[in-house]
C-alpha cells in the first residue's frame, strides 16, 4: 500500500530536521564542504515541499 501525501511530507520534514541538526555539527567542526552538501539536500527538500503551480 502506498503512502499518503501527508505521510510523504512528514518524512521529508523529518529528514529536513535531521539534516538541520547535522548541519549544526558540521558548522561547529568547520566542515565547509559537508555544510554545502547538507544545504544542497535541504534545498531539494524545500523544493519538494512547495506547492506545485500548474499553468492555465
Amino acid at each position: 500500500m502506498g503512502q499518503t501525501d501527508k505521510q510523504y511530507d512528514g518524512q521529508l520534514i523529518d529528514t529536513y530536521t535531521m539534516l538541520k541538526r547535522l548541519r549544526e555539527i558540521a558548522v561547529k567542526e568547520n566542515s565547509v564542504e559537508t555544510v554545502k552538501a547538507i544545504e544542497a539536500e535541504m534545498n531539494v527538500i524545500k523544493i519538494k515541499l512547495q506547492p506545485t503551480e500548474l499553468p492555465d
